[in-house]
């Protein structure tokens, strides 16, 4: 079980890069996929406003990489939005790997990942789901 802890409201918090994230995911008008570790990860996205005009979030929780892949690699826009621990980037990497090596692959998509690292990395925390505990201050 996790526990998240609420991390207090502050002027220096960006908040500015959550809702950029947000917008520019929003925006897109190509097919996208965006990849997550789990459901808790769809929901926490979903809290802060993210709602794709065209396309999916996939939860890879319960899919090998090789099933990951074969959902995932004919998107023309990829996003891998695994958490920002080792587990995420050992994830993130593999990933990238197995979908360069197929033919027709879509495009990797990586500025929304890192508008979100930076956010993230500013209120401390390093799992997607836990970004559930801002949508207040951003709706």
């Amino acid at each position: 079980m996790m526990i998240i802890t609420k991390m207090k409201p502050s002027a220096s918090l960006p908040l500015d890069l959550l809702s950029t994230f947000v917008d520019y995911c929003n925006s897109i008008t190509d097919s996208t996929v965006i990849v997550v570790e789990g459901n808790r990860d769809i929901e926490a996205l979903r809290s802060i406003g993210l709602n794709l005009t065209s396309g999916k979030i996939l939860a890879k929780k319960g899919l090998s990489l090789a099933q990951t892949v074969d959902q995932i690699y004919k998107f023309p826009v990829i996003i891998l939005l695994l958490d920002f621990d080792k587990a995420g980037a050992r994830i993130r990497g593999k990933l990238k790997q197995e979908i360069q090596k197929r033919k027709g692959h879509g495009l990797i998509d990586s500025f929304p990942r890192q508008l979100l690292y930076k956010f993230c990395r500013a209120a401390r925390i390093n799992e997607i789901e836990e970004i559930k505990q801002f949508s207040d201050l951003i709706l």
